[in-house]
């Protein structure tokens, strides 16, 4: 039975979602994508094929150029905005309005209409973006998705 519980308690923190993205940054410019997150993996999309897939697995981020799929790089440097949006949405549903981390304000702004967030603003003195997240969905993910090592076999165009 102790066993039992404990696989269940732990499966209720997993979270597996689907989102389309959109980010504003200051001078009015946007890129689109989608992201997914499962467990402790996230892959994070633009879809302009002159950009970038990144990837998260356990702790680590990596970055895929769309036009050059067999190559990925670990990112070591420029993560921020990335391993606060991993904190903030393990911490989904119980966030806070408003944030401050490394010089960074985050806001946090709640959907009517989205079954997840509506958006989540980062403002520092030298960036400043919102993410929009539209038709969100929390659904099953599938592990392939999340492969930055040999994505060339699941990412075909």
């Amino acid at each position: 039975y102790l066993i039992l519980i404990s696989l269940i308690l732990s499966n209720t923190n997993a979270m597996e979602l689907y989102c389309d993205f959109e980010e504003v940054y200051l001078d009015g410019s946007t890129q689109q994508g989608f992201f997914l997150i499962k467990d402790d993996k996230m892959r994070y999309e633009y879809l302009d094929k002159n950009l970038f897939i990144i990837f998260r697995e356990s702790n680590n981020f990596y970055l895929v150029e769309k036009k050059n799929k067999q190559q990925f790089q670990k990112l070591n440097q420029n993560k921020f905005v990335l391993t606060e949006l991993v904190t903030l949405l393990d911490e989904y549903p119980n966030l806070e309005n408003e944030y401050f981390s490394n010089n960074y304000r985050i806001l946090i702004e709640e959907s009517i209409n989205n079954p997840f967030l509506k958006r989540i603003a980062f403002f520092s003195d030298s960036l400043t973006l919102s993410i929009y997240f539209n038709n969100c969905s929390f659904e099953r993910m599938y592990d392939p998705f999340f492969n930055h090592w040999d994505p060339i076999a699941y990412f075909r165009e």
